[in-house]
């Protein structure tokens, strides 16, 4: 919450911090940032510099805490914190800096975020926010995300400076349950062996690997010069994350981010890399992107790279925006997109009627299973039986349809919101040509559970709705 009256050493009194007693680190790679009591100041210009490292690197120091909370208390708060310094503070200017400096102690992190602007008059912007006035020049969407936090959000230097300051709450260590209801296998790498697991977390072994398979190291392009890497933890669509410090030809540094996926089986993860593939060279014009499909590396071959970092997936995108147009203008982009995969000319294997059948009654039986457990389940379930049989029954049933490129498994738990600030659609391994429908109706399946769980029935249908609308046009 916003309580602009409290003061910085009050913030790290609250944390227990000292005296650091020595100069910052300046690497958010650097391991004492996710393991120790630590004092750290980077340098940035916008948020896509700063913000994909720090979500890493706290994501990693607080992995106990649950996905959802932390996202709400501190990465949420601190996205949108450094938004608001590069385009309200500094205008926009790209040659003005941002200036993040982090205390992290055992009780919490204080998170000081400054610009180069003129500051504002906080009191009085803080008094019309309680006070429900306007008080704010665009949406206003920052302030309102600060205050639901479970952070204390203070200012100083005249609002050039916001103080965020987070402690994980005594109970943070329950997780939840995820509301997805498509996944079809275990979790990303469940088959997986020991040793495989301790190879991929090690990071010389995977500096070694990346450095003698992918082209561009290989064939002397580039030098990889450091590679960090992040465990995935309890997020169970995801491997590791790798931070890899790429030297160029021409003497240049750069940063790129990868996130592994490690699947059971040497087939699933080279169906994922193929599908993928195929998908991101056949550039579909649509509104989620592809992420590029980086490897798939002779020494491990159940693991595929991938060149993008997931922040939160499409059930804690909807909380995070706290409105149901927000669900719809998703649904916009999300119809759209599979529209233009439907069209399009990706090359996919064929799979035959039966086994598509078969899979179909397999997800029949889960959905039953999961209306079951909502409010008026037993209605649920006599419902969607009878439009399953409306279904089946109709003269040139699904099983005559045309087919098409699908992605085969569409739910909430394949659509995901990247650091980067674009959604992504993932999880390639039984994208194939077939029924269309298939992929509608997996999507619907978690709408309808989203939007009763939050909303109301005409809000599914609303929603619904808008899906198909921008589908079909």
């Amino acid at each position: 919450m916003i309580a602009p009256d409290r003061t910085r050493a009050e913030l790290l009194a609250e944390i227990d911090a000292s005296d650091p007693g020595t100069d910052p680190l300046s690497d958010l790679t650097d391991p004492r940032i996710t393991t120790t009591d630590a004092h750290v100041r980077v340098c940035g210009h916008a948020k896509e510099d700063l913000f994909p490292l720090l979500d890493l690197a706290l994501s990693e120091r607080f992995a106990a805490v649950p996905r959802a909370r932390l996202l709400r208390d501190l990465l949420i708060p601190l996205r949108k914190a450094l938004g608001n310094a590069y385009k309200h503070g500094n205008r926009s200017d790209p040659a003005k800096d941002v200036v993040v400096d982090i205390v992290l102690t055992r009780n919490g992190v204080l998170i000081a975020i400054t610009d180069e602007g003129p500051g504002f008059d906080v009191a009085r912007t803080f008094q019309r926010f309680q006070e429900r006035k306007k008080y704010f020049v665009h949406r206003g969407a920052g302030f309102r995300n600060l205050h639901r936090a479970m952070s204390t959000v203070s200012y100083e230097h005249g609002g050039r400076t916001l103080l965020l300051c987070y402690r994980p709450q005594e109970d943070s260590y329950h997780s939840s349950p995820s509301c997805s209801t498509c996944a079809e296998e275990p979790a990303a790498g469940a088959g997986a062996s020991p040793a495989a697991r301790h190879n991929l977390l090690d990071a010389q072994w995977m500096q070694t690997c990346l450095s003698g398979e992918l082209p561009e190291f290989r064939d002397s392009r580039a030098r990889l010069a450091s590679c960090r890497v992040y465990a995935s933890h309890e997020r169970d669509a995801f491997g590791p994350h790798y931070v890899l410090q790429v030297v160029r030809h021409d003497g240049g540094v750069e940063t790129r981010m990868l996130t592994g996926r490690l699947h059971a089986s040497e087939a699933t993860a080279q169906a994922d890399f193929e599908a993928a593939s195929h998908l991101y060279d056949s550039r579909i014009v649509t509104r989620l992107r592809i992420p590029r499909p980086v490897a798939r590396l002779d020494a491990e071959p159940c693991l595929v790279l991938y060149e993008f970092v997931p922040s939160m997936n499409l059930s804690e995108y909807f909380v995070y925006r706290g409105n149901l147009s927000s669900v719809r203008h998703a649904l916009e982009r999300i119809g759209q997109t599979l529209a233009a995969l439907h069209r399009s000319a990706a090359v996919l294997p064929d799979v035959e009627e039966r086994v598509v059948g078969e899979r179909l009654q397999a997800r029949i039986v889960r959905a039953e299973a999961t209306l079951r457990t909502l409010s008026f389940g037993s209605d649920l379930v006599n419902r969607f039986r009878g439009s399953v049989r409306r279904l089946t029954d109709r003269p040139g049933s699904w099983m005559r349809r045309a087919v098409a490129p699908i992605h085969g498994a569409l739910g909430w738990d394949c659509i995901y919101y990247g650091v980067d600030g674009s959604f992504y659609l993932y999880r390639f391994e039984k994208c194939r040509r077939s029924d269309p429908g298939l992929d509608l109706g997996g999507f619907a399946a978690d709408l309808l559970c989203y939007t009763l769980d939050h909303y109301d029935d005409q809000a599914y249908r609303v929603c619904r709705d808008e899906l198909l609308k921008r589908y079909d046009a």
